[in-house]
């Protein structure tokens, strides 16, 4: 099964598009067990190709005994873009995606996005925020926006399951600002029974990767109230335990990775 726009299609001329990418040169970023991620050009633009090739049973079973999701392909980050423009938050465009095999454990997939140009990652944009706190109104919206995004996937089934600033990116120069586009969605769970322990994860990665760009605790209390839908009351009542949780499980992430920023 093959998903290629006018311009890909074109490209492939009718050949295997796996085996057009595997042998397609371009700058790799990861590359682990099962998995390739690289950047290429075609025609003057750029863009980001995944490869999946398969992780095997062994992996698929550790993952199971860990109670964990296997990400056996491309197929899950496909149906995570399509499910975020559904929900009308920002992500990277599809360009390609296709998948061959029916063995789970073998099976080959590649999905291709359009680069996200003129963008700057949030870990970066804020990395300066203790020693040169940027304007206040900034720091208001970009807070609020991404506690709009977070309620907006919990409340509609979605944990982005590596929830951390450095997916977020910022469009500087959008109107109004501030445009943030979620990225990074291989691992995305999608679920009508989403169970809570996933969206404290979520939140806790967030908090984790946001601990060293010099949060107070009323940026933190602006979050929590734009997350349950400026409803500050509900939050610190309602769901007390459940920030409690976060709060552990990120200050239990910084003690055993410390700062990510």
């Amino acid at each position: 099964m093959f998903h290629l726009n006018e311009e890909f299609a074109k490209n492939f001329g009718g050949s295997d598009p796996y085996e057009a990418l595997q042998s397609k040169e371009g700058n790799i970023y990861r590359q682990v067990k099962g998995r390739k991620t690289f950047q290429f050009f075609l025609n003057g633009k750029s863009y980001f190709a995944k490869l999946h090739s398969g992780i095997g049973w062994r992996e698929i079973f550790k993952n199971l005994a860990q109670l964990k999701f296997p990400i056996i392909g491309a197929r899950n980050e496909w149906e995570a873009v399509h499910r975020l423009q559904e929900l009308n938050i920002a992500t990277m465009n599809v360009v390609a995606y296709g998948e061959r095999g029916w063995n789970p454990a073998s099976r080959e997939s590649f999905i291709i996005t359009e680069e996200l140009s003129e963008t700057i990652s949030l870990e970066d944009y804020c990395k300066d925020w203790k020693s040169s706190p940027p304007p206040e109104r900034t720091r208001r919206k970009l807070i609020e926006q991404v506690a709009s995004i977070a309620s907006a996937l919990h409340k509609n089934d979605v944990c982005h399951r590596d929830f951390y600033l450095c997916h977020f990116l910022l469009h500087p120069e959008s109107e109004p600002f501030p445009k943030l586009s979620l990225i990074d969605l291989h691992r995305a769970l999608i679920s009508k029974n989403l169970a809570r322990r996933w969206i404290v994860k979520d939140i806790a990665g967030l908090f984790y990767s946001a601990k060293g760009i010099g949060l107070s605790n009323r940026d933190l209390l602006r979050f929590m109230r734009h997350y349950h839908s400026r409803d500050l009351r509900r939050a610190v009542t309602d769901h007390k335990q459940f920030w409690v949780d976060v709060k552990q499980r990120s200050d239990a992430m910084f003690k055993k990775i410390g700062p990510a920023v």
